[in-house]
This record gives structure tokens, sequence and C-alpha cells, in this order.
């Protein structure tokens, strides 16, 4: 990935309109721009890892990153899968009470990163009540995430999870329309990672999702998602309810 930093403000970036910065003042932006550093991370490189200090809040700006925990028998546990506009470290800088990351991010893919040292960005927040609600917004979102995330795990079967992370990673690659493709880096044992579950059992069940007219794919490339059919399932919803209440 060659991207010249030098060349992008806050003001005109185009990851701006998909993140919490979407509705700042031309002050707000151009403080950031100021302070930032920008950086690269190589798949399989950490942003940072569970323990770290807390030093600052981290914009991406390409690429996809993994956020990471162990569960109880030491085997990692994707916990969520964020990519272009999200920033990390927002919440966690408006409670002092937190010193230390409590999860990983590892890079899934190649990434371009904005970095904004704790200082500044503490500053700007105190300043822009736009972005401290955009914060707080997010903030409640990725809880209820967590919480919903917990309860479908212990409720739902794999096929129903599985669908639901599928239509998580659409999003993350911005999947739009039936017959759009998209190639994902993630391993099978990555999406059993996020699941709970075994890479030979995603294997199967995504066969099955195939002969079942829900998905269309080759190794890591997914040529089609029936998004409706998907969230039908992921939900336990009927497929009808789904498909009217889209017109």
């Amino acid at each position: 990935m060659e991207i010249d930093f030098s060349r992008y403000d806050c003001i005109h970036c185009k990851s701006r309109d998909c993140s919490i910065l979407k509705n700042c003042n031309y002050e707000t932006l151009q403080t950031l721009s100021t302070f930032k550093i920008c950086g690269v991370l190589k798949e399989g490189e950490a942003l940072f890892v569970k323990g770290d200090e807390i030093k600052g809040v981290y914009f991406i700006k390409e690429g996809f990153i993994k956020i990471e925990s162990m569960s109880r028998g030491n085997r990692p546990l994707i916990l969520r899968v964020v990519g272009k506009g999200s920033i990390l470290g927002s919440r966690i800088n408006l409670n002092e009470k937190h010193k230390h990351h409590t999860f990983s991010a590892v890079a899934g893919s190649e990434v371009a990163y904005c970095y904004v040292p704790n200082i500044v960005f503490k500053n700007i927040v105190a300043r822009s009540s736009v972005l401290r609600q955009e914060i707080l917004d997010k903030s409640i979102e990725e809880l209820q995430f967590a919480e919903m995330k917990a309860v479908n795990l212990a409720i739902k079967n794999v096929r129903e999870n599985l669908a639901e992370a599928l239509l998580m990673l659409a999003e993350v690659y911005q999947y739009e329309g039936e017959y759009q493709s998209f190639k994902i880096n993630f391993q099978r044992q990555d999406i059993a990672d996020m699941i709970g579950t075994t890479k030979e059992q995603v294997s199967k069940i995504l066969k099955d999702f195939e002969k079942e007219g829900l998905i269309k794919c080759k190794a890591k490339k997914f040529q089609y998602l029936n998004v409706k059919g998907l969230l039908a399932l992921s939900t336990g919803t009927n497929y009808d309810e789904i498909a009217n209440s889209a017109v």
C-alpha cells in the first residue's frame, strides 16, 4: 500500500464521511490535521496489544483491523472487525480510569491509519461539543454491539452466527448490490474465531449456504451475498417479512 499522507488532511479525507469526524467544523479538522501522525501496518502487525498503555486514538483510513481478545482456553476470539472510517481509543480517552488497552488490534490487511496523541485529542474534544457527542453515540453503539454479540453467541446456533458474521464482513468491505463481488483477507479460521467454532464447521456451513443460494464464493472471494436471506437467517425472521419491509 503506497499512500502519500502529505497530500491528505482531515478536511478533504475521503474516509471522513464515514467516521465520527463527518460533522466536525473546520477548526476541529484543521487542528487534527496539524497534530496527527500517519502510518501503515502490514497484514498481521498489531496496532496495539492488550495491556499496552493508552497513548492516543487511531483513525483507520484504509484496510481493516481485527479486534481480538483471548478466551479462557487461551484461544483468540475476534470481538469485531472495523474498517475505513473507524476510530479506536476514543471511548477510553473519555474515562481517566482506563490506562491500558483491554483488547488487541491486529491488521487483517494492509492498513493506513492516522494517530492523534491523548493530550491533543482530549483538548480537541473539550472544545468540540459535536465531536464529544459523536464519541458518546459511538460508545453506546459499541457497547450495544458487545452486549448483543455475547447474547447471540449464547442463544444462536452456528448457522445463525455465521450468517451474522458474513453480514458484518459485508459491511466492513462496503458490499453493495447483489452482484458486486468482494475479496476478503479473512481465513476460515478467522471467521471461526469470530463465532466460537472450528474452521471445518465454517467450511461445511459455507458450502450449505451456497447450495441454499445464500452466497456464491470461491476461496476468499464472494461473488454474491443474499443479504436479505442471511439477515432472515441471522435474526430468525421470515424472509418474506424482511423482503416486504425493504420495499
